[in-house]
């Protein structure tokens, strides 16, 4: 079984997004993070994943949303963690983890070409952030 870890930054409104450069996702947009490594716990992986993916140190909160995939030849537990950047400086130059990384607000999220269940997560978070205040 894979585990992947993802983190969902939010700052000022806005939310980190990283420009898929796997062939399988390429040009999509999503949330930094991967594959977790061998010795490497899921929180690990996010920490590390983000740095690769967006140049960005984040401090994690923690784990709002998990899914599990089951497919014929795989299957893949999915770790969703909400986040707090330490840095403004993110990646803006394309390179093997990410084509590049932006903030957007909500609204431009809804125009954007996402990858799988992207929004999903996203309102998932909003809703959860809502029902906490």
């Amino acid at each position: 079984m894979k585990l992947t870890s993802f983190a969902l930054i939010e700052s000022n409104d806005s939310y980190l997004l990283i420009r898929e450069s796997a062939s399988k996702w390429k040009g999509k947009w999503f949330f930094p993070g991967g594959e977790t490594k061998k010795n490497e716990s899921p929180e690990q992986a996010v920490l590390r994943e983000t740095k690769e993916e967006a140049a960005c140190e984040i401090a994690v909160k923690g784990m709002f949303y998990s899914k599990y995939h089951h497919g014929l030849l795989n299957k893949n537990l999915c770790f969703d963690y909400y986040a707090e950047a330490l840095s403004k400086e993110i990646k803006t130059q394309s390179d093997k983890h990410s084509l590049k990384s932006r903030w957007f607000k909500y609204e431009e999220i809804l125009s954007l070409p996402l990858r799988e269940n992207a929004m999903d997560i996203i309102n998932t978070y909003r809703n959860l952030k809502k029902a906490v205040r």
